[in-house]
């Protein structure tokens, strides 16, 4: 009994933290495609294109509340999200 309480609260503390909550409460993970993100949260603020020549990197950031999220887009998939407060 006592293992089984163990695996259940590592497997929510997992799920919890394994990625982004949106403000819709939608769970966003890295290996996600784009169009969840822009289901979720909508078009980016601001959109940087970091490779100019094959245009397969990008990184979006969106503005909620205090916070900015940055999130690395590679061949249309979340590579990498950040979370600043400045």
């Amino acid at each position: 009994m006592k293992k089984l309480l163990q695996i259940l609260l590592i497997s929510i503390l997992f799920i919890s933290l394994s990625g982004f909550r949106a403000p819709n409460d939608a769970i966003i993970s890295n290996g996600d495609f784009i169009d969840k993100l822009i289901f979720n949260m909508g078009k980016p603020h601001v959109k940087i294109n970091m490779d100019p020549i094959y245009n397969t990197r990008e990184m979006w950031i969106y503005r909620i509340d205090e916070y900015n999220h940055r999130f690395i887009i590679i061949n249309g998939q979340i590579a990498h999200y950040h979370w600043s407060r400045f």
